[in-house]
């Protein structure tokens, strides 16, 4: 698959051919260049990695034949989500990847500048019409924050304003 002059490995969203030796390989890879990635102890690969190639659930981009970006997501129930909130993504139980309607991106590794091309691709092709959310993972900055988007697709809908703003 090719989009905004870059190969894609998206088996959720391509019948074309993949290798999932050649998407662990690439993802490995990408976080072995991620400085928010390179020190993860190797088990973690067996808990989010593994889990999302086996679910067909991630995005691999190659430019000139050289991975430059993954990403992958998982479908949550609001129990599965409310685990994943309250414990590390490595301790997911393998059917909370598909359980819910609940879109969230739980890796995204561009560790060559490629991180804006992969929002774009995401927001306005793979998930045009949805919404989604993430971890942002700058804890020892300032903490585990909920980040919520939404595809290029829909509407866009103003915050709800408080209840008491709108008190005469």
């Amino acid at each position: 698959m090719q989009l905004d002059n870059l190969e894609m490995m998206v088996p959720a969203f391509s019948e074309e051919p993949w290798n999932e030796s050649q998407a662990l390989g690439a993802a490995v890879w990408l976080w072995m260049h991620s400085a928010n990635h390179r020190d993860v102890p190797l088990h973690t690969l067996n808990a989010l990695l593994l889990p999302a190639i086996a679910n067909r659930q991630f995005i691999v981009g190659y430019e000139h034949g050289r991975p430059v970006f993954y990403a992958a997501w998982a479908w949550f129930s609001a129990d599965a989500e409310q685990r994943y909130l309250q414990n590390p993504a490595i301790s997911l139980p393998a059917p909370d990847w598909n359980s819910g309607e609940r879109l969230w991106f739980l890796d995204w590794v561009a560790p060559f500048g490629h991180s804006a091309r992969l929002a774009r691709l995401v927001q306005r092709h793979l998930f045009a019409d949805s919404r989604f959310s993430a971890l942002y993972h700058r804890g020892d900055e300032r903490g585990l924050r909920i980040k919520r988007f939404q595809g290029a697709g829909l509407a866009r809908t103003p915050p709800p304003v408080p209840a008491i703003a709108r008190h005469p």
